[in-house]
């Protein structure tokens, strides 16, 4: 008993290993306590959104999402990836890797399909969080995981796309996949980590064409440690290259199939007009592209744009440049770090030559920042729980918090400044109105799903096509729509008039629908007219939806049959 009482447990524990041991245990505790916070932070900002309450489900900005959405509807149903307007099938401009990834919660939600884009990209927003603490906690950095995962949840482009019905996020995602693997397989010094990086490099293409740029990153194969002979080394340099080309094939062989060239797009189709006037990448937009990324460094931005349909507007803030700019201090310039550094390099020198100029086609560039943001973050943080302190310890603390809560930013349109990314980003869905497209269709299929027909819209058709029931078959009202500008394809008040005749030749029933607003009776004067049938507005009309049908005009009765109705 008293051998007992005179044990002490710590005894077989050497002095200089329990306080290391302690210190590790204070860093996974700290870690998974921020990496908790994260995912709360995520499920107010972004889960416990209820999209029925907004007006994103009008699938906006136009035509992206709405082309999104109708590709994976047609590929569930009829296995390609097409778009409706009127009974023609057509390509969509965009490829269909982000539409296969909605089909999951295509399936899953039958009754409200219209939510799956949203579900996906909530679902890949989630991925990316945990996916960013797994990935430190792997490498023996808890800390920085937990850190990561903070940054991850904070930075406004993240919470901003989580929201949205839209490939970008997708397209980071996959980026930072591909990042990760290679970093992995450097590290444990696994060759088939990096061709798995090569196959969802080129897989990428069919989600974001762009991240053809991020290829470079597969440099990281020729400067693999280890000890081969020359031939085994130039044989895996050329099976991972091969390995993209494999991976990147479908993309371009569903372009050859559809456009006639491997490099022809959707653009080239529907926008011939802007394809033939500027190239794809040109140095005559790096001013632009420059000047955008100075007014979001500065926080000084005043455009409209994509960000603050489904968010603030804003993408990075300047506290979270700054703490990846001190990030550069802490990096050592090893086998991974040359990769990394040359696909960025590359990937933004290629976007900063692109002709359409907006923030979001830089989101995998943000998210890899995050890695070089974690750099001072980690060492502050591990210093602070060390109860060490210094200038520039609390100086690098004081920007991480700045980054964290998004102080001082712009939010909203016009954009007001001195803002708390963190605090709107909390606030988002309360200020959001209906989403009146939505409801009108919602409207007339309601009443009128047994009875089937033509319809003619000032909605845009893909989108209709895609929500009302296969009996529909729903076309514009005029030419006056976003698919008007095609060489290949043409539809306009003529082919209206025909879709027409040809119902009213099978005795289908033709209705239009409008959307209420102070100018639909301008709206219904678009309406194709027809010998002998006039527009009618249904009873069921209402405030969410102006509802016309074409109706037969009685026949004036005949001298002879009055006559006799005297008689």
């Amino acid at each position: 008993m008293d051998k007992l009482e005179d044990h002490n447990p710590t005894e077989g524990i050497s002095p200089s290993l329990a306080p290391g041991h302690r210190r590790f245990s204070l860093r996974v505790a700290t870690g998974i306590l921020c990496f908790v916070l994260s995912l709360l932070f995520y499920y107010g900002a972004v889960l416990r959104v209820e999209f029925k309450r907004t007006d994103l489900l009008d699938l906006g900005p136009y035509t992206d999402a709405v082309e999104y959405f109708a590709q994976a509807n047609s590929i569930l149903k009829d296995g390609e990836p097409t778009i409706q307007i009127g009974y023609d099938r057509l390509p969509s401009r965009y490829p269909p890797g982000y539409p296969v990834l909605t089909i999951p919660w295509l399936r899953f939600l039958p009754h409200n399909g219209i939510l799956a884009p949203f579900r996906t990209n909530q679902t890949i927003g989630l991925l990316l969080l945990a996916g960013s603490f797994v990935f430190y906690f792997a490498i023996g950095r808890p800390l920085a995981g937990g850190l990561a995962a903070l940054l991850v949840a904070t930075q406004p482009a993240f919470i901003t796309f989580s929201r949205s019905s839209l490939s970008d996020l997708s397209g980071g995602a996959a980026a930072v996949l591909a990042f990760a693997l290679v970093y992995l397989g450097l590290a444990w010094r696994r060759r088939w980590l990096i061709y798995c990086a090569a196959i969802v490099i080129g897989l990428s293409l069919c989600i974001r064409p762009q991240l053809v740029f991020m290829a470079p990153l597969l440099i990281a194969m020729a400067l693999f440690p280890a000890n081969v002979s020359r031939t085994r080394w130039f044989m895996h340099c050329c099976l991972v290259l091969f390995a993209f080309a494999v991976s990147a094939s479908p993309y371009f062989i569903l372009n050859t199939l559809e456009f006639g060239h491997p490099l022809k797009t959707g653009y080239e189709f529907w926008v011939p007009v802007l394809a033939d006037k500027q190239a794809a990448f040109s140095l005559h937009n790096v001013s632009r592209q420059l000047a955008m990324i100075w007014s979001e460094i500065t926080a000084s931005w005043d455009q409209y744009r994509v960000a603050n349909i489904f968010g603030t507007g804003t993408y990075v803030v300047p506290a979270f440049i700054l703490l990846s700019t001190l990030g550069l201090a802490f990096v050592r310039v090893r086998r991974f770090e040359i990769s990394a550094f040359l696909a960025g390099i590359v990937y933004f020198a290629a976007t900063v030559t692109y002709t359409y100029v907006d923030g979001r086609f830089y989101m995998p560039i943000f998210f890899l920042l995050i890695a070089l943001a974690v750099l001072p973050a980690d060492w502050a943080v591990g210093e602070a729980l060390e109860m060490r302190f210094s200038i520039s310890g609390v100086g690098v603390l004081a920007v991480f918090l700045l980054s964290l809560i998004g102080y001082p930013s712009q939010s909203g349109f016009r954009p007001k400044s001195g803002r708390s990314q963190v605090w709107d980003a909390l606030k988002y869905g309360s200020e959001r109105g209906k989403s009146p497209r939505y409801d009108a269709q919602k409207e007339f299929a309601r009443n009128f799903k047994d009875e089937p027909g033509i319809v003619l819209s000032d909605i845009d058709p893909v989108y209709l096509n895609a929500l009302l029931p296969e009996s529909f078959v729903a076309a514009p009202v005029d030419g006056s729509h976003s698919y008007c500008y095609s060489r290949l394809w043409h539809y306009g008040k003529a082919e209206a008039i025909q879709l027409v005749q040809s119902g009213l030749g099978r005795a289908t029933p033709v209705y239009a629908l409008l959307l209420p607003s102070k100018d639909v009776d301008q709206d219904v004067k678009r309406l194709p007219l027809v010998d002998g049938y006039s527009w009618k507005r249904s009873e069921k009309s209402n405030t969410r939806a102006v509802i016309m049908i074409l109706t037969k005009n009685a026949v004036a009765p005949s001298l002879a049959s009055a006559s006799r109705s005297v008689e």
